[in-house]
Formats: C-alpha cells, sequence, structure tokens
C-alpha cells in the first residue's frame, strides 16, 4: 500500500512573489527587531529596516559554491567520505529603484547623500561594502508566507549599470553570507508549511 503521508502535494509547488508595498529590506548589523519562526508571518519590519524599493520581474537567485572536494579513502583505495571544504552562499537581486536608499546598498551608506532635492553619491569604494542584514518578504502560491532572513551579509558584487531608454535603470547586487557574530548561519528562511499545523 502506498505510503500517502509522503504523496506529491500541488501545493507545495509554487512561483515566488514579493509582499505588495514593499519586501526587500536593509539594516545595519545588530538591529534586534528581526523575524523568527513564530511571528515571520505577521512580522512587519521597524524603521530600522530600510525598503530597498522595487526588484525586477525575473526575482532573485540564491548560488552557493563548494571549496574544493577532497575524497577519503581506505587503504583499498575506495572512497569511503568526501569532505566538500566548506560553501560560499550568495544572493543575487536586481535594484530598480534611483534612490538614496537603494543606492547606498551599491556604494556604501557613507558614499550616498539625499539633501535639498539632490542624491550626491561618491565614488569612493573604500567606503563600502559594509556588512547588513537583509530580509525579503514573499509569499508563494495560495498566500503562504515565506521571509527570508539574511543575518549578516555584505555587497560584493556589483554587474554593469543598464540605462537606456526601453528598459528599467536598474544594477544587479551581490550579496554574499557571512556567520554572525553569534556564530549563527548567514542566512535562514521561515516558509509556512503545507505539510505539518500550526
Amino acid at each position: 500500500m502506498a505510503d500517502y503521508a509522503n504523496a506529491n502535494n500541488a501545493a507545495n509547488v509554487s512561483t515566488t512573489r514579493g509582499v505588495v508595498g514593499g519586501y526587500f529590506f536593509r539594516a545595519p548589523i545588530g538591529t534586534t527587531d528581526l523575524p523568527t519562526a513564530l511571528n515571520f508571518k505577521t512580522w512587519v519590519p521597524s524603521d530600522a529596516w530600510k525598503n530597498q524599493g522595487y526588484i525586477p520581474e525575473d526575482g532573485f537567485t540564491e548560488g552557493v559554491e563548494f571549496g574544493d572536494t577532497t575524497e577519503l579513502r581506505d587503504i583499498n583505495l575506495d572512497t569511503v567520505d568526501t569532505d566538500t571544504g566548506g560553501a560560499t552562499e550568495t544572493l543575487t537581486v536586481g535594484l530598480m529603484e534611483i534612490n538614496a536608499r537603494a543606492l547606498g546598498t551599491q556604494y556604501g551608506d557613507d558614499n550616498v547623500t539625499d539633501a535639498s532635492g539632490v542624491i550626491t553619491v561618491e565614488h569612493d569604494w573604500s567606503n563600502a561594502g559594509e556588512a547588513s542584514m537583509f530580509a525579503l518578504l514573499l509569499l508563494l502560491k495560495n498566500g503562504r508566507k515565506w521571509v527570508k532572513l539574511i543575518r549578516n551579509g555584505k555587497v560584493t558584487a556589483l554587474s554593469e549599470f543598464t540605462g537606456n531608454k526601453t528598459t528599467a535603470a536598474q544594477r544587479q547586487v551581490t550579496i554574499t553570507y557571512s556567520k554572525d557574530s553569534s556564530g549563527n548561519a548567514g542566512c535562514v528562511d521561515f516558509i509556512e508549511s503545507n505539510d505539518t499545523a500550526a
């Protein structure tokens, strides 16, 4: 007899959307207002979290690159285990809004000012790349909530800036995760489950 508790479930197959009104936020390291497994379905970012604005329709990508793999062999030279040597995880996302919040993510907050109706961006890369916290507020099919919290991330790559009359001006940023000061993983996901009761 089939084990229907482990059967395929179409409700778990979904596209991803952002929460209407704001879905990508950045805050300083040490911000204490964080989503958790207990509150992520109702969590609303405080003023410490700065909205990064729209991201393009192709969304974001998350990648993992493993270090060199070492094979552990026994006396017969049979592989008995492998060690990947660690992993580097990144999130790449396009920023479409041209405002001080999104530009501060790209160039560093110390390089961007917005005063008297003028945004000034200094291309001083020695002041760029400070670590931050990031949060993505997402929705899956049937309104399932998903919050991706990057506890410690640093912008480590910027794509070429795209500016022309037929597509939205934007730049992709790549954020690399690191463990936080407490040793927690650089990123944690909270996803509403279809398979277990709340």
